[in-house]
């Protein structure tokens, strides 16, 4: 057996791979021995099947089968030992022409197309205009806000006879007729409403309410909705053909008043919402909650400047691929057929995963850099402490999780995501040492139409 490589243009190479008939005929005539082993025909007694019918019926079947077994192995062998970086895995050459025989088993050609990863200069990287690393203010509203939603999900409830801006208020909802009366067979449910989404004119006929009292209004201007999601929301209607049908005259009945009271800022409070190693008091809450969002807004403003990173590496990054040869590479390789058509659509993005790749692998050979079990476990275990935070699970304790991390360990899928995670994060890492980036402040509201306006 001898492999040889020819240099092709355009970083294409063919390899050759030449199988003299002593490199795989005793594999085939062993694997023929075992099946002949297995075969059940009829007329036959299990495994006594004469080997002429065994080799007429599989024999070149289990040539090609043994042959292309030899040629995989040993191409990935040569790739590996010749130190060959390739973008994506080999193809059969379309020139390639083969003749099996089970009856003359003789010298074969095997032809494999390869494309060979070009060379990168990171270079440009550093020359490049300088990107913006964005830092969103934390404003006092906010902090107040979010304050506010977390004593929420500690309130308790009363049961007032006066209507205030912000209750949730018990409707039953009657479908009128025109005159006043109640239509036969019209809409007649119990719905719930917030105060505080009502519209102004809405709201004023509302508030001065007492218990038991009612007031006609057309329920489809209740609230800023679409019809469909008042029928929906309001009516509690679950079939909308008959949308068309309902009218637009109601009355409602005023049954409950039901008010949040937010929890009081206590020990009792901090306890519940933080555990006993959490704030104790309003000004630690505050700056917990503020550390919280700086973290969440520099996870926003941090993608933004990945994916302006992005750019310069796959736009300024000027490198040759075999554009022609990854077209074909798709189409051999989908396990369902792909017309010519889809190719051309989804080239492009293929192109720019494949540019990223190479890119990455690069910055990973040239800077050593690696991604241990620990690594892949610490990551795991900050991504399920995260998971259980946002079911709001802060104290489970260190035992439960450790068992959640290495249920999680053990599963092949999510290690090999994690580690290609990781490897990632630490090729952004070296890319954001290289580019120029200015960091400035700006709102939220400044952050998000910048985000709105780089939308394609």
């Amino acid at each position: 057996m001898t492999i040889t490589q020819d240099k092709v243009n355009n970083g294409l190479a063919t390899v050759r791979v030449n199988l003299k008939k002593e490199d795989y005929e005793p594999k085939v005539k062993q694997q023929l021995k075992t099946l002949s082993k297995q075969v059940s025909l009829k007329g036959f007694r299990p495994g006594m099947v004469p080997m002429d019918m065994v080799k007429k019926m599989y024999g070149n079947g289990v040539v090609l089968e043994e042959l292309n077994k030899l040629v995989n192995e040993e191409i990935y062998k040569y790739i590996d030992e010749n130190k060959l970086q390739i973008i994506v895995s080999p193809l059969p050459s379309s020139e390639m022409k083969l003749d099996i025989d089970i009856n003359n088993m003789k010298e074969v050609d095997f032809l494999y197309d390869i494309a060979l990863a070009p060379e990168i200069s990171l270079d440009l990287i550093a020359n490049t205009p300088a990107l913006t690393k964005y830092k969103i203010k934390v404003e006092d509203k906010m902090l107040d806000d979010e304050a506010l939603r977390i004593r929420a999900r500690f309130a308790t409830y009363e049961y007032p006879e006066a209507i205030g801006e912000t209750d949730v208020l018990t409707f039953t909802v009657e479908e009128l007729n025109e005159d006043g009366s109640v239509k036969e067979g019209g809409i007649s449910t119990v719905t719930t409403l917030s105060a505080d989404l009502m519209k102004y004119e809405a709201k004023s006929k509302v508030l001065p309410l007492k218990k038991q009292e009612s007031f006609e209004y057309n329920v489809f201007e209740l609230m800023d909705r679409d019809r469909q999601s008042v029928a929906k929301n309001i009516l509690n209607m679950n079939d909308l053909t008959a949308l068309d049908q309902v009218g637009d005259k109601f009355r409602l009945t005023l049954n409950n008043i039901t008010r949040n009271l937010p929890a009081e800022m206590n020990e009792e409070f901090f306890l519940k919402a933080y555990g006993e190693n959490g704030p104790k008091s309003e000004a630690e809450m505050r700056a917990a909650i503020q550390a919280d969002l700086d973290a969440y807004f520099d996870g926003n403003t941090d993608r933004l400047l990945v994916n302006e990173i992005y750019k310069v590496v796959l736009e300024d990054l000027s490198f040759p691929i075999p554009d022609e040869f990854l077209k074909r590479w798709i189409e051999v390789t989908q396990e369902t057929p792909i017309s010519k058509e889809d190719i051309e659509k989804e080239y492009p993005q293929f192109a720019k995963s494949i540019r990223w790749s190479l890119v990455q692998k690069k910055i990973i050979a040239e800077n050593n850099i690696e991604v241990n079990s620990e690594d892949i476990a610490n990551r795991v275990r900050v991504n399920m402490i995260q998971q259980l935070r946002q079911y709001g699970m802060k104290d489970i304790g260190q035992e439960w999780v450790e068992q959640f991390v290495q249920k999680q360990l053990a599963d092949k899928k999510v290690v090999t995501e994690t580690r290609d995670q990781l490897r990632e994060d630490k090729v952004l890492d070296y890319l954001k040492t290289k580019v120029n980036v200015n960091t400035k402040e700006v709102t939220l509201e400044e952050f998000n139409a910048i985000v709105e306006k780089l939308q394609p």
